[in-house]
């Protein structure tokens, strides 16, 4: 199979430095908050012991709107409620970018350590991954072999089929592969599909071993798929340095969360 790429270009040398240092939390305050959920303009009333919370702050909750975003309009603080009658917040979307990011194709790239590690990506989209309605429990993770899949031939890889690296591509130029990141060789990338999927896997020279995706697809999925030829692309066109750890988020997420978290920007 030929290979095929298709992705936007940026301007190689474009940067921008973020002074984020976070101020130590607040304390919990209890509240009621009326939240607008971002995919239907809904607005619900929840239940907060957990955080101090203030309008624009990006919230998950309980119950049947587990797992979508929503943004709080209003906090009130004085109430007598039966607990009952209430979901409650159980995490705050969101967190802190650092250091300095370069603009590579689609992406925005630091190679600074502590730029935005798996977990604080994961706090923008995610609520924490199990909750009982109380906290969070333990998971159990099962995991089988994992894919093997060389850079230099991503499209001659054993099980890759036309029509799954033409729906990967389409995921790579749509900015669906909205982070990936390595470190000490381990990477984690999150992909934005019918829901978010998580892809583990290493990096070793133009290898890519130890492949899983959590999507329910039985083989060598599109996700995975869009993870390597992201990573190909950013190395063969963009000119990352892959020998290096690295951070690198969707330029228009980038700037969204940049504009949520940092206290200044310099380009």
């Amino acid at each position: 199979m030929k290979s095929i790429l298709g992705f936007g270009t940026g301007d190689p040398y474009a940067a921008s430095e973020m002074d984020t240092a976070p101020a130590a939390a607040p304390d919990p305050v209890r509240s009621l908050v009326s939240v607008r959920f971002i995919d239907d303009g809904r607005v619900l009333t929840y239940y907060n012991d957990r955080f101090a919370l203030e309008p624009g702050d990006r919230v998950f909750v309980s119950g049947k709107l587990a797992g979508k975003i929503g943004e709080v309009e209003k906090v009130v603080t004085k109430f007598r409620i039966n607990l009952a009658d209430y979901q409650r917040v159980i995490a705050k979307a969101g967190g802190t970018l650092r250091g300095t990011f370069e603009s590579l194709l689609d992406k925005m790239v630091s190679f600074d350590g502590d730029a935005l590690s798996p977990d604080e990506f994961r706090a923008w989209i995610l609520p924490p991954k199990h909750w009982d309605g109380q906290e969070e429990t333990e998971e159990q993770i099962i995991v089988g072999d994992g894919y093997e899949i060389p850079l230099s031939e991503i499209e001659e890889t054993e099980e890759v089929s036309l029509s799954v690296i033409e729906r990967a591509l389409d995921y790579c130029r749509s900015g669906r592969v909205a982070y990936i990141g390595v470190k000490n060789g381990a990477g984690t990338a999150f992909i934005e599909g019918s829901s978010w999927y998580e892809v583990n896997f290493r990096l070793d020279g133009d290898l890519l071993t130890e492949m899983y995706c959590e999507c329910p697809y039985p083989g060598l999925c599109k996700h995975l798929l869009a993870v390597a030829l992201t990573i190909r692309a950013l190395r063969d066109i963009g000119g990352l340095d892959t020998s290096r750890d690295f951070a690198a988020l969707d330029s228009d997420r980038f700037w969204s969360m940049a504009a949520r978290s940092a206290r200044r920007i310099t380009l």
